[in-house]
This record gives structure tokens, sequence and C-alpha cells, in this order.
């Protein structure tokens, strides 16, 4: 039994009668331990899910972050389940730090987080700035397991979360940094990095977070994000339906990160077929989710990395233009065409903003493609090591058979331009590129 602080000295005191240097001794060894070490723990839940929620640029309008905001308000309040966020929406000084808790969260000052942030403004496009965030949350709110979610604009391999009035965003090795900070900082990998963005279901975001993340939550299409009117009561929910979602996780905080993996993809609502904005192509829904374990991404990476050593043989040897036209033509081929004779896409258009065309393919109907005796000289040996693999790494995913929706699409996407005026060479700045030979692969296509 631990004896009290007054205890303590009562037996010093007794002691003192007979021994004087002892009693100094303990008397001072009493002064400087604490009065309680166990009442100074802080409790240790099971999750600590930390909600990113930018929403400083045009989702403002819709008022997507206090619809998300709303429905976490309605999860039950749990010793075992905190959930911890930063909003921060268009005004200036409008950046709030938040205990979500059920009917009404509870607002703390961001200057809990860093002293020098008084003006209750954050950029929340700046690394550093979500890194603080997540260490001083784990300090706080420790947890076994943790989850971060990243809301806001996706642009696929260029990151995501936009903050417009800083003109700033997370690119992918940033985010993979603030990763490895969390992951230096708590001495394990994150648990789970959850998405609500477009188009960033893909191999590069995997690999790129392959050492410092456990699983890993994206859509390969455009989401459907949520809107309110809050004058008018009126909440409607996008594709995430946080209320369930995290309604399940309260209602058994024992969830393995696998399983809150697979709750994750069981509770997402696929919209559509839509149109907006009207320049997209071809009706699509916002339907494909998936989760992915990353302890299998970098044996995919490395299948593909193969796949496109043979490939780009092919595209720079004798008969190239022939091989080229093949690729363009018949294996990724056109929308125009029966769906089993092309390999499905995600996108093909500018951006959200208007700033480049970004084209994502699902890799695993890539790789099928190549299978076929329809690809001709292009058949690849490797094509049947990246579906198995594909099938490995992904845990689960969501996709829509109907019209409009994306039928032959596998959970996992991979950038491949159409044209050569829609290559990023920002793309050669990510780990997949540097370490694998895709992106000289798709650069012999057009240009060797």
């Amino acid at each position: 039994m631990m004896m009290s602080t007054k205890q303590k000295y009562l037996s010093a005191a007794v002691i003192a009668g007979l021994m004087v240097l002892t009693s100094v001794f303990i008397v001072n060894f009493s002064v400087n331990e604490p009065e309680d070490k166990i009442a100074e723990e802080k409790h240790v839940a099971k999750w600590t899910s930390f909600f990113w929620l930018c929403g400083d640029g045009n989702l403002a309008d819709w008022n997507m972050m206090l619809c998300n905001l709303h429905y976490l308000e309605m999860v039950e309040n749990s010793e075992d389940v905190n959930l911890i966020g930063i909003l921060d929406r268009k005004e200036d000084g409008d950046t709030k730090l938040l205990k979500i808790e059920k009917g009404n969260s509870t607002e703390m000052p961001i200057t809990l987080i860093d002293e020098s942030w008084t003006d209750s403004e954050l950029n929340l496009g700046d690394p550093e700035h979500l890194l603080k965030f997540l260490i001083w949350g784990a300090d706080n709110y420790p947890a076994e397991n943790y989850n971060i979610h990243l809301v806001n604009h996706g642009g696929g391999w260029r990151g995501m979360c936009w903050d417009e009035s800083s003109n700033d965003h997370l690119s992918l090795p940033e985010i993979r940094e603030v990763t490895e900070g969390m992951k230096e900082h708590v001495g394990k990998n994150v648990e789970i990095l959850s998405t609500e963005g477009c188009l960033v279901g893909m191999l590069e975001f995997g690999y790129e977070l392959r050492e410092s993340v456990d699983y890993f939550i994206g859509g390969s299409t455009y989401g459907w994000g949520a809107e309110a009117e809050p004058d008018k009561d009126i909440w409607d929910a996008g594709n995430w339906q946080y209320d369930e979602c995290w309604g399940r996780l309260v209602e058994n905080p024992a969830l393995s990160p696998e399983e809150l993996s697979l709750v994750m993809i069981e509770t997402f609502k696929p919209y559509g077929p839509w149109t907006a904005p009207p320049f997209i192509p071809k009706e699509g829904y916002s339907d494909v989710m998936a989760a992915y374990n990353l302890s299998n991404i970098e044996n995919l990476s490395k299948s593909v990395d193969s796949m496109a050593r043979e490939l780009m043989d092919k595209v720079t040897g004798p008969g190239k233009a022939v091989r080229q036209a093949n690729l363009i033509n018949h294996v990724i081929g056109h929308p125009e065409l029966p769906d089993c004779q092309y390999t499905e896409y995600f996108s093909a258009q500018m951006d959200w903003v208007g700033l480049s065309t970004y084209t994502n393919f699902d890799l695993y109907d890539f790789a099928l493609q190549l299978s076929k005796p329809a690809s001709g000289t292009l058949q690849n040996s490797h094509s049947d090591d990246v579906m198995q693999l594909v099938e490995d790494t992904v845990m689960a995913y969501r996709n829509v058979e109907a019209d409009g929706g994306h039928p032959d699409a596998h959970g996992i996407s991979i950038y491949i331009p159409y044209r050569s005026s829609e290559y990023n060479p920002a793309y050669e700045e990510i780990q997949f590129a540097q370490d694998t030979q895709w992106d000289e692969f798709i650069k012999a296509v057009h240009w060797t």
C-alpha cells in the first residue's frame, strides 16, 4: 500500500529520535515526491480521432464543415473515444479548437496548442500546424489508437486541404512528414489516416504513408460533400455518414484498426449519377471508397514497377508508335466503348479550381486490360501479380455498377496522363515516382 505524505512524515519523526541523519534523508525524499502520481495520469482512451476540418474556401459556401460537425455532435459521449477537431472557415479569426461532444461541442482557445496563435486564424494547409495539433491532442487525449481524418478538396497525389486564404495546401510529402512526426512522438504508427477529399484513393498516396500509417481510407472518385442551411435547420450529409461511423465506434470502442477501417467503408454512402460541374465528360457516381492495408502496398508497388519497366521497353523500342497508339486507344481506351473494353477512369478534365487536367485510372482494371489478347504485343507478364496484390492491399471498397457508376473499379487508382499536356512534373517529387519507373513509363508514352 502506498503511504500518504502525512504517514511518511510521522515515520520520519519517529526515526528521527533514533537516527538523525537517516531522518533528514527521509524527510527530504518525501518533500520531492509527488503527492499522488496516479491522480496526475490522464485516462487512456481506446481511440482518439482528430478531425482537420479545412473549410477556408468555397466549401464554406455550402457549410460543409459545419454540417459534418453537426452529425458528429449526434454521437454519444464516451470516455473511451475522444473526438477532437480543428475547424476553420472563410472569415479571419474563425479557427476553432473543439472537443466534439453530443449536442454541443466544447470550444477551447487554440493558444492551448501554441501560445503564439493569438489571432485565432490558422493556415490548415500548413503541415507544422497540423502536427502541433496532433501532438497536443496525443498529450492531452492519449489513446491506444489514433485516427487522423482530413476533410477538404483533394487533388490525388498532389495532396489535399487547400486553405484558400493562405494559398496553401498539404502536399503528399508534407502529409507524410506529419504522420512521421506523429509516429516519432507517440512511438508507433498512426493506426488510420482517413480522408474526405476527391481522387486521393491512389497507390501513390498509400505508398507515401506506408512507413508511418497502418491503414489508409481514400476515394478514387470525386466526392459529394455535405451541405447545410443552419438558419433553416437543414442538414444534408455527404458521402461520409459521420454519426453512423463514429457512433459505431462509441458503441464498440474495442474495434481494432482493421475493424474501424471496414466500418468506414460500410457506412460510406454513394451518390449519383451527377454531372456537376458541367464540364465532366461522363456522368458518374461519387461511389468509390476503399480501405488499404498499407503493410502490403510495398509489394504491390514493386510489382507495378516491374509492369512499368516491361511496358517502357515496348513503347520505346521498335514499333513504338504502334504500341503507344494501342496503349492509348485500346488498353486505356475511351468511355464511349463498352465498359469491358477500356480502363475504368475517374477524372479526365480540369480539376476543381481549373488549374490543370488530372487523370487517374483504376490500377486493377489497367492490369486486366494488359492481360487480354486485345492488348496485342503490350500483354504484360506482371499483370496477374498486380491484380492479386491489389486484392491483397484493398481490404474493402464501395463502387456502383449501375449506369453512370464505376462498375470496373477495385478501390485503388494510379496516375496516367492521357495527353502529354496533362503531365505534371511535380509528380516526380513524391516517393512512388522516385522509387519506381512509373513516371519514366508515362513520360515515354508521349515523348519518346
